[in-house]
């Protein structure tokens, strides 16, 4: 229980912390994708991190910097929440089935805990998938799209752009 509460913690702390520079580097990715694509913009510059966070102030404040991230703090608890437990909750398991590793790889490399690392991702992935789409979409849109974003994941299994 203390690793999902863990996970749960740090999953909130990072995306107060990392969704500022998130939304920037992804208004910056898809607007070279945008330039890319047109023909006539191929000579365009593209906008520094600097600029790019004065716009984004200018235009919305500091809410600018945190758009499409209520997703992403709802399932950031969830989703490190459920990679800490499942790593932890493997782990137990296979100490309680097999003991603890006596043979390290490479003198230094419990298997075990590789194999619990890789439960804990896949836990992690089960529930960070459609947080993520939601998430990207509501980024590079201005409107509020939340709610069909999730609506459409759930009827489709995909997010139509």
């Amino acid at each position: 229980m203390e690793s999902f509460v863990a996970g749960f913690a740090y999953g909130g702390t990072t995306v107060l912390v990392g969704q500022p520079l998130d939304t920037m580097k992804t208004l910056q990715q898809t607007k070279i994708m945008e330039g890319s694509s047109s023909s006539s913009t191929s000579g365009s510059k593209q906008q520094g991190l600097s600029s790019l966070a004065r716009q984004l102030y200018t235009e919305g404040g500091i809410r600018a910097f945190y758009r499409g991230g209520l997703p992403l703090l709802m399932g950031g608890g969830l989703m490190r929440s459920a990679q800490f437990g499942v790593y932890h909750s493997s782990l137990d398991w296979m100490h309680s089935q097999f003991g603890r590793t006596k043979v390290l790889w490479w003198g230094c490399i419990d298997p075990q805990i590789v194999a619990a690392g890789f439960c804990g991702g896949i836990g992690r992935a089960m529930v960070e998938s459609p947080f993520e789409i939601v998430k990207v979409r509501r980024q590079v849109q201005t409107t509020p799209i939340v709610v069909e974003s999730v609506l459409e994941f759930l009827r489709t299994g995909a997010v139509a752009t």
